[in-house]
């Protein structure tokens, strides 16, 4: 595993709230918003401005409208946010038969869930619902806009975008199977932007490997296993530098040349790796919580991008949840804008 100087430097892990789940964390503004599942399945809001925490904020227990129907529909979790602009957060989603679900924060007004609808495809004339298999992901490539990703019933890869106001038809990205075939996909997606033209969805496979498709501007490449240069080199011995994830990856965009990405490590602790524009590093072990070390719990991880800050979200095994913010000097940001 690499230790990297740039994983080293890097902030303790502060604890900002207890008995919650599911994390999902978007930068807005000069606030870093963290929504989360509390005790009783309410939506819960914590928000940092500058160094300061505000007090956690009940949202209710999320529901959502259905068109002019009266009874509201169960919200699944996890959620996913995504900042838009300025001091707006999209939510979405996953009804209770794969309805793709959409709600906005602005500035302290939440709004509430909508159904958007489930995913159909056309047999024998007829539009047959086949809806969401998992939580939907999202990333902005442009203010006011946003990309929507989700696996759907047939387990294909599914995509929309919402330009500030509506969402387009839901396409088809293919199957989820990797390059050859051996690496079905396992558990949730995530989606990352890199500057307005490429996107990346990573997701883990069931031998643990981390996968990327990408999106180049003008098409997508197939999954494939994110590998660093030593690891494509046939002469480096790589057995003791792959690590198996046992988590599903979740991933941030750092502007126009910078993607990181993180998951919890076989030891219960968490693992980063970033593209710095050229290439990929190897996974380094940004540690556990607490003295002494608590594992990470199994999938309630978060991260978000903001102005020159990361700041990641891990829920451990005692409960709490922690927050900690790998710091980046410029020099490995030279390439990249916010």
């Amino acid at each position: 595993m690499a230790s990297q100087d740039e994983g080293r430097n890097r902030q303790p892990w502060a604890i900002i709230a207890e008995d919650v789940f599911s994390p999902a964390a978007a930068w807005r503004g000069h606030r870093f918003s963290v929504f989360f599942r509390g005790a009783h399945g309410e939506l819960l809001l914590r928000e940092r401005e500058g160094d300061r925490w505000t007090p956690i904020r009940s949202l209710g227990v999320p529901t959502a409208r259905i068109g002019r129907l009266k009874a509201p529909m169960p919200v699944d979790w996890p959620l996913s946010a995504c900042a838009t602009r300025g001091d707006r957060v999209e939510l979405l989603a996953r009804g209770p038969e794969g309805e793709l679900l959409h709600g906005t924060l602005r500035g302290d007004v939440w709004d509430g869930f909508e159904c958007i609808g489930a995913p159909q495809v056309d047999g024998a004339g007829v539009a047959i619902p086949l809806g969401l298999a998992g939580a939907p992901t999202a990333c902005t490539r442009e203010a006011g806009q946003m990309d929507v990703f989700a696996v759907g019933g047939t387990g294909a890869l599914l995509h929309t975008t919402w330009n500030g106001s509506e969402f387009s038809d839901l396409e088809s990205l293919g199957g989820l199977d990797a390059r050859g075939g051996d690496l079905p996909i396992a558990g949730a997606i995530s989606a990352a932007a890199c500057g307005r033209r490429w996107m990346s969805i990573f997701a883990r496979s069931t031998s643990g490997e981390l996968l990327i498709k990408k999106w180049n501007g003008s098409g997508w490449s197939p999954f494939a296993p994110v590998r660093a240069p030593e690891e494509l080199d046939p002469m480096y011995p790589t057995l003791h530098g792959l690590v198996p994830l046992s988590s599903a990856p979740v991933a941030g965009g750092g502007g126009t040349s910078r993607l990181d990405v993180f998951a919890r490590g076989p030891a219960g602790d968490l693992l980063h790796r970033w593209w710095n524009g050229e290439t990929w590093t190897r996974f380094e072990s940004l540690g556990m919580p607490g003295e002494p070390p608590v594992p990470l719990s199994g999938g309630s991880l978060a991260c978000a991008w903001g102005k020159w800050r990361l700041d990641v979200l891990a829920r451990a095994i005692d409960g709490k949840l922690y927050n900690v913010s790998p710091i980046f000097s410029p020099r490995h940001l030279l390439n990249s804008s916010h």
